[in-house]
């Protein structure tokens, strides 16, 4: 029989088990989060101690050597790093110096004109020096690890470059003790500077200008070059012996109004009072144009026209060599090749193309330069014709400095170094090695840090540098630093003219 009995009911169903479902979901999601911060982190991080950031996503930060930045530095970065673990190996004292330049400009870029990798290459012969007293003669304790860090485009990431650096002074591992280089005066070069100066970490600018970097009442940034206003006097001087030697000499002031630029504003405004100090007497109406603004070509086609109208025997151009490029094209083409002597300041070598460019253009460049009948005058903080100058043979850094580049680098004579890139990277960190060595006492024994560092260089350093002898003032300028007047030519070539003084 078949059928139902109401009396016997079946066993309740057990309640359902949400949680371990729940839990086991939750610690996927934090595995999942965890797996997807790694990966994102590890798309990040370009190398150790390198992290791309910004809107560009560049990679800043400071490399030991392990990481190059570009291709065309991993050779010298490599024997950068090289030293680096030779230092770290030894058992002997060390400390590091971080080299900071804009490492990650656009290859097109102005910034691509201050050949960064000589100034490397010229860094790290300095380390080399500093490091085995046969070498350099100035004693080798405390050991120097040589660092190199990278800015950004236009020195815009100077934020989370300082605060990295800020820390690796004032703690960890990596002993910082001072920094050099900086390549580019632009805004974000002074609020590197500031920070930096405001935790008490010592600076030494190689070929950076602008006057507002340096203060003889904030103390913290130095420099191997002369400022823009030794520079600005010495062409000011130069120009009114001209003027003095030949009645009606006439100059004229063409100037970028670009007030972002702190090299070309103050170079302008030296130059201005330079002039006044010298009784230098100027052209009436002075030239304008504006630099990082769409319609350049434009602008230096209306400049050529307005020179051609004037007629000025020479042109003081408070501007960049990248800029000074385009007024040269704008003055080649037909109806405006008259001739012109343009004197300017360090910044002239951004005149010629990088590496990169094509030999056609290089070659259309030259052909245009030479039918504009433009001379091109600068006053150059290095040449190798200048320690020849300003030191007895005996004495001369350049012999045994030129003799280290060629044996690491490669190469014959002193074209490489006509530019005074690889000279001034090397007097940026030969000085503050000089200044740690005497931190560290007569025996090497003394602990250094950055303030003993900073302590050294507001007492007063003396440098026999490549680019001449370096004693710097109570502002952190190199005192009364002799410059060397010098011609480009189209061919690309330094000619030496004379050494000015400011």
């Amino acid at each position: 029989m078949s059928g139902s009995n109401p009396d016997i009911r079946r066993p309740a169903r057990p309640p359902r088990r949400k949680w371990p479902w729940v839990a086991g979901l939750l610690v996927l999601v934090v595995v999942g989060v965890l797996a997807f911060r790694k990966i994102t982190h590890e798309m990040d991080e370009c190398g150790p101690g390198v992290t791309r950031t910004g809107p560009h996503h560049e990679c800043i930060g400071v490399s030991d050597g392990s990481y190059a930045f570009r291709k065309s530095l991993e050779p010298v970065m490599d024997k950068i790093r090289d030293e680096n673990r030779r230092v770290e190996k030894s058992g002997r004292k060390w400390v590091s110096v971080a080299y900071v330049e804009p490492l990650s400009s656009d290859p097109n870029d102005e910034a691509a004109k201050y050949q960064i990798l000589e100034e490397l290459r010229g860094a790290y012969l300095a380390q080399r020096q500093l490091n085995d007293n046969q070498l350099g003669g100035v004693g080798d304790l405390p050991q120097i690890r040589l660092l190199v860090a990278n800015i950004g485009e236009r020195s815009e990431q100077w934020k989370p470059l300082t605060d990295q650096l800020i820390a690796m002074a004032h703690g960890g591992k990596d002993r910082l003790v001072a920094v050099a280089g900086f390549g580019t005066s632009r805004g974000g070069t002074l609020k590197a500077v500031d920070a930096l100066r405001a935790a008490k970490v010592p600076m030494m600018g190689s070929t950076v200008t602008a006057d507002a970097l340096s203060s003889a009442d904030a103390v913290g940034f130095f420099r191997v070059s002369a400022p823009n206003s030794d520079q600005a006097s010495a062409a000011a001087a130069y120009l009114a012996g001209r003027q003095k030697a030949r009645h009606g000499y006439r100059v004229l002031v063409i100037r970028d109004r670009n007030e972002d630029d702190i090299y070309n504003t103050s170079l302008y405004r030296d130059f201005m009072k330079a002039a006044r100090d010298k009784r230098l007497a100027l052209m009436d109406g002075e030239v304008q144009y504006a630099s990082g603004i769409d319609g350049i070509s434009n602008a230096f086609s209306t400049v050529a026209q307005q020179v051609c109208y004037k007629k000025p025997d020479a042109i003081f151009f408070a501007g960049r060599g990248a800029n000074l490029r385009g007024f040269v094209i704008a003055m080649s083409a037909a109806g405006r090749r008259c001739p012109v002597t343009v004197l300017t300041g360090d910044d002239a070598v951004g005149v010629y193309y990088d590496e990169s460019t094509s030999a056609a253009t290089v070659e259309q460049y030259q052909r245009d330069w030479t039918a504009s009948r433009v001379t091109v005058l600068y006053t150059a903080l290095g040449h190798p014709q200048l320690p020849n100058r300003l030191y007895k043979k005996p004495d001369n850094p350049l012999t045994g400095f030129l003799d280290l580049y060629h044996r690491t680098f490669g190469g014959t004579g002193d074209t490489q170094l006509q530019d005074g890139q690889a000279t001034l990277g090397h007097d940026a960190v030969w000085t503050l090695g000089v200044a740690i060595h005497q931190a560290a006492g007569d025996d090497g024994s003394a602990s250094v840090n950055a303030e003993s560092t900073l302590s050294q260089l507001v007492t007063g350093v003396s440098a026999a540098g490549v680019t001449g002898p370096v004693q710097l003032d109570s502002d952190g300028n190199p005192h009364n630093k002799p410059m060397a007047l010098v011609r480009l030519t189209p061919q690309g070539r330094y000619t030496f003219e004379q050494v000015l003084m400011p």
